[in-house]
């Protein structure tokens, strides 16, 4: 990519304040800026013999951003250490590009905005000639999955990690040349003579972490050369007996020593506070979270300056002179470097460790954020995560650090990390069981959303018995009813994606007859209960008595939350499947329209409810023989679900079973049976050979294989699909009955006309016991059986039984209704699966 001078400097984002001390690495910075032009990528390595850094990788990457402003249009700084970090980073930088939806306040989700600005930087658009800076980038694999790959723009690399230099051209950073030493020490004290600023460099070893904090020491104090030199030399030894032996150049150890020393002397809170941060993340610290810490008590030197600002305000100043810290007023927050938290966690004995890192999850915990669920709540948690983890909080047995904690493993997955989500409740699951035990209502509470998260993110077999101990366990101990419930219908929950709906929906019952006795029926819990059974409900086909339920919490959500809130449109959008199930196709199309037009205005098209409305009003639109548009909706819905979750996602195989009826209507048939064959082998991955969702999508590549001539594959796919449905729920489950509307197709398709007869004639009375006489499906086993009857020579019969079908579908259809033209003409009749929400 050729670069030009812009007319405006670059668009920053998440870019750290300037160092106004940098000197010198002229040779350097040309080095990095040849580099970009010739390639993509350039990697800022520390030469071998200072692996650990402090030889100034990231601000030589920080200068070369400053002095080539005009030359991007959009430049983001992203700290790569952890994969939350990064996700947070390209959050930002799509809602500052302005190419993800945001959540209602404003603040974007990862698992949207991350896709979606990597694919705008691949492709320009809406701004090309970009530079990326991944800062610390440890894992190489990690960080080169958030590559734009051969986009229109520029990435570089600061590590520790040699092996970048596979991946790209290394820019190995070494010491100081002596000049940049010698310039930098008179720069922070311009009366220091050339010839005592070489034999501070020279002591220091030019390492430019060293020098700079030499060079703060000397501006505050004036203190002479010898004098600092002599001090040194004491401190050396100490630092050389630390157990382990440091990994760190002894020089800048020494030199912050004696900074340590002085503050500790003038200041002993400040000096405390900074071995609390030091327990923490070497990102930067919210200074919200030491102001909003008045009611704890940490120590009797820390205490003071959480009280009173003027004191904190103090000693921030006197960090910030001795260079300890850097403050970024912008941000409000002040950050160490990691090599100085090295140091400082080095020089403490296990004991006052152990304070100090309990210092911070105090900390931590007092700046809790409020709800997790809130959008306007996140950045606050994203400010907090690194601390929290790096600090590992989860070790504490604190009931309000344990809060924190618990209720970051929500926010990570509510902000769309679900992988992460699921891996840190792993560790706080496993730490808190091993503490405290099962029956420490913490674990139990953990154990619930572990197994939740697991099944989110497909590990659906290890979810089980983590989910079932915790509601045996909740039983055992009598925990709050609360709690009891949120077991009953997490364990519903689990039911469901094992495909045992009926075992789900006595649970469901149960949460919702005992938060009702307790609690009244419009009581938040309650009424979570309530919509768990409506789904279980849905699932086992009895959409007659789901409907009620459903439309009963759904009025008593929306008095208690409003009409637009998640949960009022989550409940919504299970009604208007209780309809189209039960046989209103026109209504539960319109009924569904008005509820997308209310999600899109509240959440936008990229929000997760949203698009699982959207996918359900594309089966309504179907049913109601809108095709084109279902087909349309179903395609932008399954490309919005793949790019937020991937292939494997619930979500995603949903859709694309929706998807494979679209084509197949469509007469794209060969499509359909990629999307529907791909759809089975995931399905039977993910839930289960004997999952009813799998049987559905067996069910409906059959129809496709049926229309491509493929008789035998239909059947045995049919076959199968019956013979499990029949076994897991039963041969008057309405999914088996809608598979044997099909095996009689595939029985027509080979003029087995007596065949056709038996199967039709067998299912139309149970249809019209289980879904009603005027129900679609029920009049389309009419029109076929008409059909089985006329090939049979029976005409008079047939007649008969058209007459039904058309009379029938003339009542619940509309006039241009596929089913109903069908009948007319003597054509038969497919009828498709759709996945209801689990």
């Amino acid at each position: 990519m050729q670069r030009t001078t812009t007319a405006t400097p670059a668009l920053l984002v998440n870019v750290p304040l300037r160092n106004n001390s940098f000197v010198g690495r002229q040779a350097l910075l040309r080095a990095v800026e040849e580099q970009l032009s010739a390639q993509d990528t350039a990697a800022v390595l520390p030469h071998a013999l200072h692996g650990l850094g402090g030889v100034g990788k990231s601000q030589l990457a920080l200068e070369y951003i400053y002095t080539h402003l005009h030359e991007y249009k959009v430049i983001c700084w992203i700290p790569a250490e952890r994969e939350s970090l990064i996700l947070a980073a390209l959050a930002t930088l799509a809602a500052q590009m302005g190419v993800a939806p945001s959540g209602q306040e404003g603040t974007p989700t990862a698992n949207t905005a991350v896709p979606a600005v990597l694919e705008a930087l691949r492709s320009g658009a809406p701004y090309d000639n970009w530079l990326l800076v991944f800062d610390n980038a440890e894992d190489i694999e990690a960080v080169r999955n958030y590559f734009p790959t051969n986009g229109p723009g520029k990435v570089i690399v600061t590590s520790r990690n040699r092996a970048w230099e596979r991946v790209a051209t290394p820019l190995s950073v070494n010491v100081f040349e002596r000049e940049e030493s010698i310039e930098l020490l008179q720069k922070r004290s311009p009366d220091l003579s050339t010839e005592d600023a070489d034999r501070l460099a020279e002591a220091l070893g030019d390492l430019p972490l060293a020098v700079e904090q030499a060079g703060a020491w000397r501006a505050v104090t004036g203190m002479l050369v010898d004098e600092y030199l002599e001090l040194l030399e004491q401190r050396s030894p100490e630092i050389l007996e630390l157990e382990p032996a440091p990994d760190y150049q002894v020089s800048v150890a020494a030199a912050w020593d004696i900074s340590l020393e002085r503050i500790k002397e003038n200041n002993p809170g400040a000096r405390q506070l900074l071995d609390i941060c030091a327990s923490m993340a070497p990102e930067p610290i919210p200074r919200s979270m030491l102001r909003a810490s008045r009611g704890i008590s940490i120590t009797p030197e820390v205490d003071p300056l959480l009280r009173e600002p003027i004191k904190l305000n103090r000693a921030i100043r006197d960090l910030s002179q001795f260079s300890l810290i850097k403050v970024d007023p912008r941000s409000d927050t002040l950050q160490m470097h990691r090599l100085l938290q090295t140091v400082l966690l080095g020089k403490l004995d296990p004991e006052e460790r152990e304070r100090m890192r309990n210092g911070a999850h105090q900390l931590l915990s007092a700046a809790k954020p409020g709800n997790y669920g809130s959008s306007a709540e996140w950045r606050a948690y994203q400010a907090l995560l690194p601390h929290v983890l790096a600090s590992q909080a989860l070790t504490s047995t604190d009931r309000f650090v344990r809060e924190l904690v618990f209720e970051t493993v929500l926010f990570l997955y509510v902000w769309g990390d679900h992988e992460g989500a699921a891996n840190y409740g792993r560790q706080v699951w496993t730490a808190w069981l091993a503490a405290s035990g099962e029956e420490d209502i913490f674990v139990i509470r953990m154990a619930k959303s572990f197994g939740f998260l697991l099944r989110q993110i497909g590990q659906i077999a290890e979810s089980i018995p983590i989910t079932e101990r915790a509601l045996e366990v909740s039983r055992r101990i009598e925990v709050d009813p609360e709690e009891l419930i949120d077991g009953l219908v997490e364990v519903s929950d689990a039911r469901r994606y094992q495909g045992r709906f009926h075992e789900a929906q006595a649970l469901g019952k149960e949460a919702t007859e005992l938060a009702r006795s307790l609690f009244g029926p419009d009581d938040p819990t309650a009424l979570r209960a309530a919509h768990s059974w409506g789904v279980d409900l849905t699932l086992s086909g009895e959409f007659r008595e789901a409907l009620p339920l459903n439309q009963e919490t759904a009025r008593q959500r929306e008095l208690l939350y409003g009409p637009t809130s998640y949960f009022t449109l989550n409940t919504l959008n299970l009604v208007s499947v209780d309809m189209r199930e039960g046989g209103d196709y026109p209504g539960a199309r319109d009924f569904q329209e008005d509820v997308y037009r209310r999600a899109r205005s509240t959440f936008g098209e990229e929000h997760p409810l949203t698009l699982r409305i959207a996918r359900n009003l594309a089966v309504c639109r179907r049913r109601d023989g809108a095709l084109a548009e279902a087909a349309e909706l179903t395609e932008e819905t399954l490309r919005r679900f793949t790019a937020r979750y991937g292939v494997d996602h619930a979500d995603s195989l949903a859709t694309e079973v929706n998807l494979c009826v679209d084509q197949r209507l469509a007469g794209e048939l060969e499509r359909s049976r990629t999307l529907g064959e791909d759809a089975v082998r995931r399905y039977a991955a993910r839930l289960g050979e004997h999952h009813a969702y799998t049987q559905m999508a067996k069910a409906n590549l059959a129809a496709t294989l049926r229309a491509l001539g493929d008789l035998d594959a239909a059947q045995e796919l049919e076959d199968d699909a019956a013979r499990r449905l029949t076994e897991t729920l039963g041969e008057r489950y309405v999914m088996t009955r809608t598979v044997a509307l099909g095996q009689a197709n595939t029985v027509y398709a080979r003029l087995d006309f007596e065949g056709a007869r038996a199967l039709d004639e067998a299912n139309l009375p149970m249809l019209a016991e289980i879904a009603g006489a005027n129900h679609p499906l029920t009049l389309a086993c009419t029109a076929n059986l008409s059909l089985d009857l006329r090939g049979l020579g029976r005409t008079a019969e047939a007649d008969e039984f058209q007459r039904k079908a058309v009379e029938g579908f003339g009542r619940v259809v509309r006039s241009d209704h596929p089913w109903l033209l069908a009948a007319r003409q003597r054509r038969r009749i497919e009828c498709d699966l759709a996945p209801m929400p689990l």
